[in-house]
């Protein structure tokens, strides 16, 4: 399965999850934006994906508060993430296929 999937399911099923979950899955969301940050965002100067920074750094830092949030704030912010997930997954992609074709 995709962390999209992942995220996806999650949403369907979130008042289901307990915080240990919860809390995973926002872990898993931070490895991804930040292996995005590693390749998608490679060679881009800072100033340019500073907010890439500032998210990772808000999100690591109130992980416990994240994973305790009601279910409808949580469902929106994992939302948010499928969508930031998916145009950064975009981005690589695109990257990956115009360095290939030079």
């Amino acid at each position: 399965m995709t962390l999209a999937t992942d995220i996806n399911d999650a949403c369907h099923t979130l008042p289901l999850l307990g915080r240990y979950h919860r809390y995973c899955l926002i872990e898993r969301i931070l490895g991804h934006l930040e292996a995005c940050r590693a390749t998608a965002l490679e060679g881009v100067p800072l100033d340019k994906h500073i907010w890439v920074e500032t998210l990772i750094a808000t999100v690591r830092s109130s992980i416990n508060e994240i994973s305790a949030m009601e279910t409808l704030e949580l469902r929106d912010i994992l939302r948010e993430f499928e969508k930031l997930i998916a145009l950064l997954d975009g981005i690589a992609a695109s990257a990956a296929e115009h360095t290939t074709l030079h």
